[in-house]
């Protein structure tokens, strides 16, 4: 029996830090791990969406030219297995916070 059960797969969730400020004209974003990396937009929203954007175009050209992730505080990468779904569903994750300080929920 193999490691995953047939349709599950392995990923890399990727993590990058972006720093977004005010601008004379909306906002500018950048990601301190991605030396060059700078977008901007009208609002705070864009300027994320845009920096989602260039984050995967930068990401691709890396691997393209076969370079290593700059791995750190800023970039960090964590393997993930990914379940099979059954065809035409789909794979949300959902994140929470939770009041309880431990997993038991009691406390």
């Amino acid at each position: 029996m193999s490691v995953l059960d047939l349709g599950e797969k392995i990923i890399n969730r990727i993590t990058v830090t972006v720093v977004i400020e005010p601008d004379e004209e909306g906002f500018h974003g950048y990601a301190p791990a991605l030396k060059g990396l700078h977008v901007d937009g009208k609002t705070e929203e864009q300027t994320l969406h845009n920096a989602r954007e260039a984050i995967g175009v930068y990401l691709d050209s890396i691997a393209s030219h076969g370079e290593p992730l700059p791995v750190g505080p800023d970039l960090t990468v964590k393997r993930e297995y990914v379940p099979a779904v059954p065809e035409g569903a789909f794979l949300h994750s959902v994140t929470v916070q939770w009041h309880c300080r431990n997993m038991s929920g009691r406390g």
